[in-house]
C-alpha cells in the first residue's frame, strides 16, 4: 500500500494509531512485526502517532541489534533514531494518554533494517512493534501487513 511522501524533501509521512479494539499492544491494528514499512534509503520519516488505547503508549524508531524485541527495555536491543510521545530518557514510563497525538521527524535513515516499537517497559515484548526497512532499491514508500 503506498504511503504519503514528499520526494522534494525526501520525507515519508506515517500516520500510526494504537487502536482501542483488539490487542492493546498494536500499531494500526497489527502487532508482532506484522506491519512492515519500506522507505527509500536516506529519507526522513515524519510520524503522527495517536493513542486510542486506555493506557499510555509511545512510538520509537530503533536501530536494532536483534531481529525482534526481546527485552523489557527496548534500548537493550539497539539505539533510538526517533522518539514520539516520549523522550530518550523517559521512554520506559512516559507515553501519550488515550485520545492524544504526538508527532516527530526523524533524521535521514540510512539503508538498513529497523523496528518501531512502544518503549514503555514490556510493551514491545508484548507485541507492540513493527519493522521499518530503508533500502536503496525502494523508490516509492509503501507498507505491507502480514498475519
Amino acid at each position: 500500500v503506498p504511503l504519503a511522501y514528499n520526494a522534494a524533501n525526501k520525507t515519508v509521512f506515517l500516520y500510526i494509531v494504537s487502536l482501542s479494539s483488539g490487542n492493546p499492544f498494536n500499531f494500526n491494528g497489527t502487532s508482532d512485526g506484522q506491519l512492515k514499512i519500506y522507505i527509500p534509503a536516506g529519507w526522513h520519516v515524519y510520524v503522527v502517532y495517536t493513542n486510542q488505547e486506555s493506557i499510555p503508549h509511545n512510538f520509537n524508531i530503533i536501530a536494532n541489534d536483534t531481529p525482534t524485541p526481546n527485552n523489557a527495555n527496548v534500548l537493550a536491543d539497539g539505539k533510538f533514531i526517533l522518539n514520539v510521545g516520549t523522550t530518550s530518557t523517559s521512554y520506559e514510563t512516559v507515553g501519550i494518554a488515550s485520545g492524544q497525538s504526538a508527532s516527530g521527524l526523524s533524521p535521514a535513515i540510512p539503508a538498513g533494517y529497523y523496528w518501531f516499537a512502544c518503549g514503555i517497559a514490556g510493551h514491545a515484548e508484548a507485541g507492540m512493534w513493527g519493522v521499518l526497512i530503508s533500502s536503496t532499491s525502494v523508490t516509492t514508500p509503501y507498507y505491507v501487513t502480514s498475519s
